[in-house]
């Protein structure tokens, strides 16, 4: 399997075309445009909520070891009726408990509720990239999905954030 070649959005040697590249790029609430283009059906269906060994780009990201313990939550975002984003979140365990956040408690409250309503949280640079079909949940698995990604953080812990753009959406 490839690793996702990540590039910063305005550098990407072969982006998407629109509507995609512009959902990809926009540094506002994933979750807000999604409530927003559903007409408020939106819905959070949390897949996975634990610890795991960091992928070797999640690694990278956040400056870890490859084999660093990292809490990580994988949902699905539903609008219209379905599943439209995967995301996958990631930090590091051992600046979990240091944080602010309270992360291991959101159930299926949306992260980016979260994180665009808490004043000191920054977010770092967007990056682009296509995501390996085998990264997904196996019932979504598809070549060609883009996602995002970007580093949150409150100074002292430091949220890898990864969507996932399903086939479907946008729609054109």
């Amino acid at each position: 399997m490839t690793l996702p070649a990540w590039y910063v959005t305005s550098l990407h040697p072969a982006p998407p075309a629109n509507p995609l590249l512009d959902w990809l790029c926009d540094q506002h609430s994933l979750t807000a445009r999604l409530e927003a283009a559903g007409n408020c059906d939106f819905a959070v269906e949390v897949l996975y909520q634990g610890v795991e060994e960091a992928r070797t780009d999640e690694a990278a990201a956040l400056d870890l070891s490859s084999r660093e313990p990292v809490w990580v939550r994988e949902v699905l975002l539903h609008t219209r009726g379905a599943a439209r984003v995967f995301a996958r979140s990631v930090a590091p365990l051992r600046l979990l408990e240091q944080s602010s956040l309270d992360l291991q408690h959101l159930g299926t409250r949306s992260l980016g509720e979260l994180l665009f309503g808490t004043p000191n949280i920054s977010r770092g640079t967007l990056e682009i990239s296509l995501y390996p079909a085998a990264w997904l949940p196996t019932n979504l698995r598809q070549e060609s999905c883009w996602a995002r990604r970007s580093l949150f953080s409150d100074g002292k812990l430091h949220l890898l954030v990864c969507e996932v753009f399903l086939p479907g959406w946008p729609p054109a």
